[in-house]
């Protein structure tokens, strides 16, 4: 079993190794740097020993990062299906409409949808949760978090966009 006085001297030791994957594969350092952290806080969490020492490190880096790419592609093909801000931009209406377009909106979430679907779209849009953490919550999978979302865009669009 690790302890913290353990956890803290391999990431002292192993941390610009790791940054550097994680920076080249995520191409952007401040998620890298979550991307490490996120290795080391689950490490911390479970005291468990590292098995392999360094190849261990890397390969949970690398494998958050290869998440953290999978949900970015998720999130990205939910924005193409809709993309909500974009259209609302475009939109020459006035206010008030915008506002009514909303409320009419939010009775058809209501309404019209099943209530895993509806949960799921208050999860991801009003409590502004992950993927995961919505899949978690709801004891489904991400995969079934995308579907629910897609179900419900599609069904937006056929009703809001004909």
């Amino acid at each position: 079993m690790e302890t913290a006085a353990d956890i803290r001297r391999l990431y002292e030791q192993h941390r610009t190794e790791m940054l550097r994957l994680a920076c080249r594969l995520l191409a952007d350092e401040e998620e890298g740097r979550d991307a490490v952290s996120d290795v080391f806080a689950q490490l911390a969490e479970r005291r468990t020993e590292v098995p392999y020492g360094v190849p261990y490190l890397l390969s949970a880096v690398r494998n958050r990062c290869m998440n953290v790419l999978r949900h970015k592609d998720v999130r990205e093909r939910v924005h193409r299906l809709l993309p909500l801000d974009e259209a609302m931009a475009e939109d020459s209406r006035t206010a008030e409409e915008g506002e009514a377009t909303l409320e009419s909106i939010l009775h058809f979430i209501d309404t019209e949808l099943t209530p895993q679907t509806r949960e799921v779209v208050r999860l991801r849009f009003r409590e502004r949760m992950t993927y995961s953490q919505i899949a978690q919550q709801l004891g489904i999978s991400e995969a079934a978090v995308y579907k629910h979302l897609a179900q419900a865009i599609r069904k937006l669009k056929l009703r809001f966009n004909p």
